[in-house]
């Protein structure tokens, strides 16, 4: 326990004392000198190698995703920091919170910060971790636990909308994962009726240091309030009770392919200096959590400063992959620049046939023909193109590449709520050959995941795409029943750009 930091203690903000009994808290921070470790011994073999620069690795699909995260907390010997806006009581959710106690069993501290906007379910699974001596779970800038969310959400409007979308996931100081991925079975193509396409990069070296500092700043914050807070409004099970429900419900999916495709790749990852590792500079870019305190609009946040900055240097290329698109009139004016100068601009978002939230496809509709008229190419995926009968594919990938040299993944939309309202994070990295491997595998799916846009003559929108007697064209969005069409267009008639 030497290794741990010196705690200091923290007051919690009036705001909460009328909803909470709140004890006072105690800061806690990384644990630095892991160098010895496993994980550190295999990312300083790397790096030796390769001249201090950081290793970038893509998780690109979805059981290699869950798999590397299961490994990396096998792996763990001092620390595991977990980051994230949403958490799951399902078959990853299980998979993961076995092998957060299993490793905590073996003495490793475990912290675990978790946005409260979709916690609620889950109270009494996250109060059982806590209970454990080397675990514990804070929620970020809860909601009261004493009358419903919904009034509560009202009443308090202006605090409770802010949230908190980051997402780390880091293991002994020595290595991360960063992107757009929750906990969750959706996140990692568990064969399910909704599943998200998405992309984490996992990243050694300096960088990894720049991570922890930053969870230990959300996590000291005042607003991440100790999950114990509601122990005396929720009834929970011990954390035996808990791991045996656990087990259980993972045992009753033992037949299910993709528990069975995770388990030997667990079984079979490969020691960290062996993954394909591209070389990089890289660094950690994330807004300041103090703008969850703002109750008015900031101009910017510093995630959307970087990467208008990276935009703006294009010369050649711009690659923008956003499952939440709108770029607003300044956004439209800004591409229609770039194009100008010569610079080809690509745009991936969802369809309405994909997309999760219509409301947003709702706002970002408004757009699409002003995009094209300034010669942005702009296409939206397809529901589905994995062949997999049943199942509803939506993109959640949050990435940009500017001239295939620099690349960013994170958590960050391109639009209004991620600019102005939630927090947000990203790994940010100069490297040309992660750089020129992701816009080629991106360029390369297009034909066949999505429907690529224009105009006609005329001026009406028409969507283009392949089927099975060569190229379709429709002037409806394709593929998204005459009601669900309906319904986003009267949203569109709201007032509610800002809050997209």
């Amino acid at each position: 326990m030497g290794m741990l930091a010196t705690l200091v203690g923290t007051r919690v903000p009036s705001k909460y004392q009328k909803y909470f009994d709140l004890p006072e808290r105690k800061a806690s921070f990384k644990i630095a000198e892991t160098g010895a470790t496993v994980l550190g011994q295999s990312a300083k073999n790397w790096l030796q190698t390769h001249a201090g620069r950081c290793g970038l690795y893509r998780l690109y699909d979805g059981p290699e995703a869950l798999s590397t995260r299961l490994a990396l907390i096998d792996a763990a010997e001092c620390s595991i920091d977990i980051q994230s806006y949403l958490i799951r009581d399902d078959l990853s959710g299980n998979l993961i919170a076995l092998r957060l106690v299993a490793a905590a069993d073996r003495g490793v501290r475990v912290r675990l910060l978790m946005d409260d906007a979709l916690t609620h379910p889950i109270d009494t699974g996250l109060l059982s971790l806590n209970d454990h001596i080397n675990i514990e779970v804070r929620v970020f800038n809860p909601f009261p636990r004493r009358r419903s969310r919904f009034i509560s959400f009202i009443a308090n409007f202006n605090v409770l909308n802010r949230r908190m979308h980051n997402k780390s996931f880091t293991v002994d100081n020595q290595v991360t994962i960063v992107g757009g991925r929750n906990i969750a079975d959706e996140y990692f193509e568990t064969g399910g009726k909704s599943e998200f396409l998405d992309e984490d990069l996992l990243a050694i070296g300096a960088v990894v240091n720049r991570v922890s500092d930053g969870f230990d700043e959300y996590w000291n914050m005042p607003e991440a309030i100790p999950v114990n807070v509601f122990g005396s409004l929720v009834r929970y099970d011990t954390i035996t009770d808990v791991l045996e429900s656990g087990k259980k419900f993972v045992a009753g999916h033992k037949e299910n392919d993709f528990l069975r495709e995770v388990a030997v790749r667990v079984r079979d990852h490969p020691r960290l200096q062996d993954l394909d590792f591209c070389p990089a500079d890289a660094d950690m870019v994330m807004d300041d959590p103090e703008k969850v305190r703002s109750l008015i609009k900031q101009p910017a946040s510093k995630t959307y400063d970087y990467l208008l900055k990276m935009a703006e240097q294009a010369r050649d290329e711009l690659i923008i992959i956003s499952p939440y698109f709108v770029p607003q009139k300044r956004g439209v004016d800004f591409f229609a620049r770039l194009v100008s100068r010569g610079v080809r601009v690509v745009i991936v978002t969802n369809s309405l046939a994909s997309t999760n939230h219509a409301s947003v496809h709702a706002v970002y509709a408004r757009y699409r023909k002003p995009l094209l008229q300034q010669g942005v190419e702009l296409y939206e995926l397809r529901p589905g193109f994995d062949e997999r009968v049943g199942t509803k594919t939506t993109l959640h990938s949050k990435v940009s590449v500017v001239d295939r040299a620099r690349l960013f993944v994170g958590s960050f939309n391109l639009d209004p709520r991620s600019l102005y309202i939630n927090t947000e994070m990203g790994l940010a990295a100069k490297s040309v050959e992660m750089a020129t491997q992701m816009s080629t595998s991106f360029l390369e799916s297009l034909s066949e995941s999505t429907y690529r846009l224009s105009l006609s003559d005329s001026g009406q929108l028409l969507w283009r795409y392949p089927d099975g007697n060569g190229d379709a064209v429709a002037t409806v969005e394709p593929h998204a029943g005459r009601w669900r069409r309906i319904k986003t267009w009267l949203m569109s008639f709201l007032p509610i750009e800002g809050q997209m």
